[in-house]
């Protein structure tokens, strides 16, 4: 019988309990990339908390490829000791840390002056080239390889929400007729050629995981088949371990967990641990999910309201968090991330004046 205080593995990396924090963007980057001593202190108390698994905010593999003006980018050779500095002060607390890598795709055009790449042309971004898919491909194995170096446990790559890669997968956004557009197979071969070069370079104790959508942009119900077979394809390139998500994550009153039912048609699918993200908020939703079969229990929204979660979940306790949305825009307006939280943090204070 499951639960989520439980110790288990992704690949070679044990975790002390089933519980993640999922990819979440804090906005505590400097405005041109740099980690900063207020990003290093929410991982601090998230280790220190118990979170058995950390992945951390989204990191740019291309520091002229970025999503926001806070959004850190692991090439960027400042960044090198505070990522040692990251990792071993996670590590302290016997917590593991995954880095989510990420190319921006659209999410590129919010940055002024910046053109945003994609797979194909729209009126505010222009379409990759293969030469610079490939170079594309190239500064996700660097990126991978120089985590690694610097102390990691493993990636993600974000293949949902909008981002490049989940552009490359959505017949929405991608419609090339070269070899990547046109079948699944063809949207899904950037993915396949990063894997490829990818795992022929880690340790067995170094993991590469995914985060898929399993909705679409349009919604389209037949989306979650084709992302069925993305699922097979990703084990069969040797992936470790798969996030569980979707593009409407915001939306207010809807089932929760939000994704369940689509993660349980993957994990009939696959032999690898699947990870669920979205709405869970308490003890008995997170068992009730692993009893029907997943691995490990994600959550964001939760730690935004309080970074002691996991010791009030121990308690039986249930998240404060309201999901009232507001954390997506209040870091810019009242310097805080949460509405229920009190606490003005300095680096977001610098970055939205």
């Amino acid at each position: 019988m499951k639960d989520i205080w439980q110790k288990d593995k992704i690949k070679d990396i044990e975790l002390k309990n089933r519980i993640v924090r999922s990819a979440t963007n804090e906005h505590l980057g400097t405005i041109d990339g740099c980690i900063t001593d207020d990003y290093i202190k929410v991982y601090h108390d998230l280790a220190k908390s118990g979170v058995g698994l950390i992945i951390t905010s989204h990191m740019a593999i291309d520091k002229n490829q970025r999503a926001d003006v806070t959004h850190i980018c692991v090439n960027d050779s400042r960044n090198k000791e505070k990522l040692k500095l990251l990792t071993n002060t996670v590590h302290d607390y016997g917590s593991k840390i995954i880095a989510q890598i990420s190319y921006p795709g659209h999410h590129g055009s919010k940055i002024e002056g910046q053109v945003a790449k994609t797979p194909s042309e729209t009126d505010n971004t222009k379409a990759l080239s293969i030469e610079e898919i490939k170079e594309c491909v190239r500064s996700y194995v660097k990126t991978i390889e120089l985590l690694q170096r610097v102390g990691f446990d493993g990636v993600q790559l974000h293949m949902a929400h909008g981002y490049l890669l989940s552009e490359f997968l959505d017949p929405f956004y991608n419609k090339r007729t070269d070899n990547y557009g046109g079948t699944a197979n063809n949207r899904y071969r950037i993915i396949h050629e990063i894997l490829t070069e990818a795992t022929n370079s880690i340790k067995s104790n170094f993991a590469i995981i995914a985060k898929i959508d399993t909705i679409s942009k349009n919604e389209d119900r037949d989306f979650i088949n084709q992302q069925i077979e993305v699922c097979k394809w990703l084990e069969m390139d040797g992936i470790d371990a798969i996030e569980i998500s979707g593009n409407n994550f915001k939306k207010l009153n809807q089932p929760t967990p939000y994704f369940l039912e689509n993660a349980l048609k993957i994990r009939n699918k696959v032999n690898v641990p699947i990870i669920l993200v979205g709405g869970f908020r308490n003890v008995n939703q997170m068992n009730n999910a692993l009893e029907k079969g997943i691995d490990f229990i994600s959550m964001s929204r939760p730690f935004i309201a309080d970074e002691n979660f996991v010791q009030k979940l121990k308690n039986d306790e249930e998240s404060i968090c309201v999901n009232c949305n507001e954390c997506f825009e209040i870091f810019k307006t009242q310097h805080k991330r949460c509405a229920l939280r009190k606490d003005i943090i300095h680096q977001l204070e610098i970055n939205f004046p």
